[in-house]
């Protein structure tokens, strides 16, 4: 079995454990996902079967967008509502028009500190399990890029918000930085991925879902935003045998490579001078 699997992951189950659960259902070894998800968070977790975890990397491309609330006056040491309480602060006068106001100071470019509580390894080591152990990872800022952030609801110490954004961002590390800004603390509690590339919440299925019908989705659906290039017989051949392979199609760049009977066979790179596989797909 081949292709892609659009899961909805419930709360309480690692990404790991959803993995090894799509393993059992699909009686498949060759499984991964494309995008961790902590195990209290829920919604899409792209699963890769087969030769689908050939291309799993393009996930890394697309932007996600999740849906959080974070609750004012607790900061904890994981950065949401499931750690350890380590401060409590005054937070009844932070107004929604304030909240709405800071927003725009964390769209586009902006510099974040990962959590001590993240998959990040240090010299092999993730944070995560450095920090159970009461030692402090030695983690850097990195750059990020937030897309857009939208407020959903205000009340009751706590917001809601929606937030697109691209590779690496940390959603309870962004809810702490809105409440610092805006001279108070806060933890995240919850988190839903509602989209993740072409991926979305309205067409994805859950376990039991895929249990009653294990069906899977073409590959092509993570390779439509490169140019098709279709192969002739003899170039079919060629491409195959990893021989240079002239084309004639005018394409430039990668691109996703069919055989002449309409099948994806890989992930080519074009030239001048024809096309080399980059990653191959067929049988």
């Amino acid at each position: 079995m081949n292709g892609l699997i659009n899961l909805y992951k419930p709360a309480g189950m690692t990404s790991f454990a959803a993995v090894a659960r799509v393993r059992r259902i699909l009686g498949e070894k060759k499984v991964g996902h494309a995008g961790t998800l902590d195990p209290e968070a829920t919604g899409i977790l792209p699963i890769c079967v087969g030769k689908g975890t050939r291309c799993a990397d393009y996930f890394l491309t697309f932007p996600k967008t999740y849906r959080a609330e974070l609750t004012f006056g607790l900061s904890t040491d994981t950065g949401d509502i499931w750690g350890t309480v380590l401060e409590e602060k005054d937070a009844s006068f932070v107004t929604e028009d304030a909240f709405t106001a800071i927003l725009p100071q964390f769209v586009g470019e902006i510099e974040q500190m990962p959590p001590a509580y993240s998959a990040l390894k240090i010299g092999g080591v993730p944070a995560y399990k450095l920090a159970r152990k009461g030692q402090t990872p030695d983690l850097a800022a990195r750059t990020i890029r937030i897309y857009a952030i939208t407020l959903l609801s205000f009340g009751q110490g706590k917001a809601e918000i929606e937030v697109t954004c691209g590779r690496g961002t940390y959603i309870r590390t962004l809810c702490e930085d809105v409440a610092k800004a805006l001279g108070t603390c806060a933890t995240m509690s919850s988190l839903e991925r509602i989209s993740y590339g072409p991926f979305d919440k309205a067409h994805a299925v859950t376990l039991e879902d895929l249990e009653a019908n294990p069906q899977l989705m073409a590959m092509d659906l993570i390779l439509e935003h490169l140019p098709r290039v279709d192969l002739t017989p003899a170039e079919e051949d060629n491409y195959r045998h990893g021989r240079p392979t002239k084309i004639s199609e005018s394409v430039a760049g990668e691109c996703r490579v069919y055989g002449a009977d309409g099948t994806l066979i890989g992930v080519g790179e074009a030239a001048s001078r024809g096309i080399r596989g980059v990653k191959y797909l067929g049988d």
